[in-house]
């Protein structure tokens, strides 16, 4: 899930690139609640985004920072 990313042509430290990727969820959740309650969230929509935090739940629970 957390891949190397690169901001300016270096690299990002573990904990950066961790950001990015609890920053990426919040934003998805946000586009998800807005959406949600005028019925546009498709069942596989949820289902992935369901997937994806429990995949971060993982991470999250494993990190060492």
């Amino acid at each position: 899930m957390i891949e190397e990313n690169r901001r300016i042509g270096r690299p990002m430290c573990r904990s950066a690139n961790f950001a990015v990727v609890l920053r990426e969820a919040q934003w998805e959740l946000d586009r998800v609640a807005f959406r949600l309650p005028r019925g546009e969230v498709s069942r596989s929509e949820r289902h992935a985004l369901a997937d994806a935090l429990a995949e971060l739940a993982e991470v999250l629970r494993d990190y060492e920072g």
